[in-house]
């Protein structure tokens, strides 16, 4: 597969890349109502040729409730919502068809996991499939929990959590050569593990 570049996009990439992201979800018939948080939200794109192919929005706790808090039957609410700005939701991701299971995601979420340890996060929440967290703890050795009830619009989701320093040690752990690639561009006295 040709490069993919993957970046924070701004402006006519930005609209570009959440149009896209509708498309997708409209697509798999997922519940879409995420353009009301564009304000909240930053936006990371995976292009390859030029050709933007997959999105990722990671969404801020306000001016709205992310829909993590909003939306889902989170048992210790209170515990995210203190975190204040240093809690955020990775809100979407949509990959082309084409290029799913090929890295596009986890490059994507790496991305926005870079760009949020840079700005002084320590948790990113998701809402997913449990088989989604299944492939993350078990073969990518991250260290996602479940914060509430299974159950979103309609949907076999649930809401989990990542906690940058579990996820950090766990990673370190089980494969260091991916725990230096996740990592990469994150100075060493901001992880729970520096890298080797």
């Amino acid at each position: 597969m040709t490069e993919v570049v993957i970046r924070f996009v701004e402006g006519a990439e930005r609209e570009v890349a959440l149009k896209l992201e509708e498309r997708i979800f409209r697509e798999e018939n997922y519940p879409y109502d995420y353009r009301r948080f564009d304000e909240q939200s930053r936006v990371f794109a995976a292009f390859i040729d030029g050709a933007c192919v997959g999105v990722l929005r990671v969404i801020a706790q306000s001016p709205l409730l992310p829909p993590v808090l909003e939306d889902c039957d989170v048992w210790d609410i209170g515990e995210w919502q203190a975190m204040g700005e240093k809690f955020a939701e990775l809100g979407t991701q949509a990959v082309l068809e084409e290029y799913r299971h090929s890295g596009v995601g986890l490059s994507l979420i790496r991305a926005a996991y870079v760009d949020a340890r840079l700005r002084g996060l320590v948790a990113l929440a998701v809402i997913t499939e449990p088989e989604n967290v299944d492939f993350l703890n078990n073969t990518a050795n991250f260290a996602c929990r479940q914060i509430g009830g299974v159950g979103f619009k309609g949907w076999e989701c649930a809401p989990y959590i990542h906690v940058f320093s579990e996820v950090e040690v766990k990673l370190a752990a089980a494969d260091p050569g991916s725990y230096a690639w996740f990592t990469e561009g994150i100075p060493d006295d901001l992880l729970a593990v520096p890298r080797s």
